[in-house]
């Protein structure tokens, strides 16, 4: 008796077609995509099977549905929002993992920013570090803009294996952040190497990006009680 594999259903067919448009069309991430109708038409089906065709894609963290305005597409597509199951870790070794993590990464991706980094992204990163100065003067929250600065790092290096690994790298900020926010002169240690980073990658030399990005991970693991001797460092 013959066991072939279980016939995929219309809305999963159509899934992998919206998949691959995506894909093949370049849709930029935040896009909106084509209307219920239109993707009727494309793809030869129902409205109730093009909706279920979205929301399998909305599962897989591939499109956001906003109601009342359409579905666009995620701002990193087919990431999860703790795509390393960071919910189940041990929550109190957790922040120490998250940083030396970084420690481990983020000095080659400054390296790497160094060298690929274009000119918009200089303005770009610039304008970050004045809003984080200017927010920490004004006891405003300014690790949203952290996180937009290591974030456009990554986005500096072009791969967007590294861009996916941001996500992680932020969880950490916002856990640092707790950790550090009393200790006296944290913000002024993290401000100068950020800076430093920065003049690293405007000058394209990654070695002065790459140490000013190590140096900044150890400060930041020092001022949150976390212990970086035992990781090797070259």
């Amino acid at each position: 008796m013959e066991t072939g594999r279980k016939p995929r259903k219309l809305p999963e067919q159509v899934a992998d077609k919206l998949r691959e448009m995506i894909i093949e069309e370049g849709v930029k991430t935040g896009s909106k995509l084509p209307a219920e109708a239109e993707l009727m038409v494309r793809f030869g089906v129902s409205r109730s099977t093009v909706r279920e065709a979205v929301k399998i894609l909305q599962t897989e963290h591939i499109v956001d549905i906003r109601q009342g305005q359409g579905t666009f597409l995620c701002a990193m597509p087919g990431l999860a929002s703790d795509p390393l199951g960071l919910r189940f870790a041990d929550q109190e070794e957790l922040i120490g993992m998250l940083l030396e993590t970084r420690l481990l990464i983020e000095p080659n991706v400054a390296a790497l920013a160094a060298l690929r980094r274009k000119e918009e992204h200089l303005q770009e990163m610039k304008a970050l570090l004045d809003k984080m100065d200017s927010a920490y003067l004004h006891s405003e929250d300014y690790t949203p803009y952290d996180s937009e600065f290591h974030a456009l790092i990554a986005r500096c290096t072009g791969n967007d294996v590294v861009q996916r690994l941001v996500p992680t790298i932020q969880e950490s900020i916002q856990a640092g952040y707790h950790h550090t926010q009393r200790v006296e002169g944290s913000y002024q240690r993290a401000s100068q190497c950020h800076l430093e980073m920065y003049r690293g990658i405007l000058e394209r030399d990654p070695e002065r990006a790459r140490q000013a990005a190590q140096r900044h991970m150890q400060q930041t693991m020092h001022d949150s009680g976390v212990d970086v001797s035992s990781v090797l460092i070259r």
